[in-house]
């Protein structure tokens, strides 16, 4: 089975209020946009948002956004302390492709892994991005027996972000009080033995559903003068139903009772979709505080918004081993990611 066995995170250099949003977006005299900015849950996130850089196209920008999730990168893989000559897989991710070479290969590149690494760049799966992620990482370890598998998955939301214009749809405004930078690396492994020495939690099942009919729920909009995340109003009541039936299915897979999940690991897509996946599995406040708590420093930080989670999950709460986790990622499709972990 798949093992997590290490996990680690890079935030870029700059955190920016609510406020401070507003007012380089020059929303800061839109009573709709403080009103949304004001009750999505998110009070700061780290953001490249500067004024030279709204100034430029998306093209225009594509330099220098390439080079700032490789840095960022670069900073989550020093933080696992791994040994390259021990990666058999790089699995890189975003929202949107920068062209090649890909992440995965300039990392390959950077700490001079073998020629014959693995490589795989994964584009637009965003937010549900991490169960198919760990699904492709285990299935591609089994051709490289002793190895492990890198995940990097990172995202410049504010690549993507423009400047209000005349006109501009009620939808920019929302993806642009939410979403925030920020890169997560992830390290999986084959536990063949079942070693309880090893660290991290086992992936005793996992699975994506996606949702019938629901492609234009979240989608990108990209023009050469403007830019913008797509997120329908219903979202999160999509995300919310039949998730209930979902989650007992892949418990019943697992052999797993729902009693016995101890925690609870939920996408921070926004204040709404928190809401709605509580409501859902009738969770209590405290068994999604985590998740409220990275979507108010954080914001939805697309790609890597679950292994936020999970790192302030470990921290915050120190899972015992034997204790289960289940994971719930909400994505692009629409897409419903799940994932059963035991420590």
């Amino acid at each position: 089975m798949p093992r997590i066995g290490g996990l680690a995170l890079a935030d870029p250099e700059t955190s920016l209020t609510q406020e401070q949003v507003l007012e380089a977006l020059g929303l800061s005299d839109d009573e709709f946009a403080k009103r949304i900015f004001g009750r999505c849950g998110v009070q700061r996130r780290g953001l490249r948002l500067t004024e030279e850089r709204l100034q430029t196209t998306l093209q225009g920008r594509t330099p220098q956004i390439e080079q700032d999730m490789f840095e960022d990168a670069v900073r989550a893989v020093d933080r696992l302390g791994v040994d390259p000559t021990l990666i058999g897989v790089v699995i890189s991710a975003s929202l949107f492709s920068l062209g090649g070479p890909t992440l995965a290969h300039r990392l390959v590149e950077h700490y001079a892994m073998s020629p014959a690494t693995d490589k795989y760049h994964v584009l637009g799966v965003g937010c549900a991005s991490a169960v198919p992620l760990v699904r492709l990482a285990g299935q591609a370890l089994s051709e490289y027996p002793g190895k492990k598998a890198l995940i990097v998955a990172t995202e410049s939301m504010a690549g993507m972000l423009m400047s209000a214009q005349d006109g501009d749809e009620r939808s920019k405004t929302i993806g642009s009080a939410i979403f925030g930078d920020g890169c997560g690396a992830m390290l999986v492994e084959l536990d063949e033995d079942g070693s309880a020495a090893r660290q991290g939690p086992v992936v005793l099942a996992s699975k994506v559903h996606q949702i019938e009919g629901t492609l234009d729920a979240v989608r990108m909009e990209l023009a050469q003068d403007n830019s913008y995340l797509h997120m329908a109003r219903e979202l999160p009541d999509l995300a919310g139903a039949g998730l209930a039936a979902l989650v007992e299915e892949l418990l019943s897979a697992g052999g797993v009772g729902r009693e016995e999940i101890e925690h609870w690991l939920i996408h921070p897509g926004g204040r709404r979709i928190i809401d709605s996946v509580q409501v859902a599995l009738s969770l209590s406040d405290e068994q999604v505080r985590v998740s409220r708590e990275v979507l108010a420093n954080n914001g939805n930080v697309g790609t890597p918004s679950i292994f936020y989670v999970m790192q302030r999950t470990i921290e915050q709460r120190d899972p015992a081993p034997g204790e289960h986790g289940l994971m719930v990622t909400v994505g692009p499709g629409v897409t419903v990611g799940l994932m059963l972990l035991r420590w």
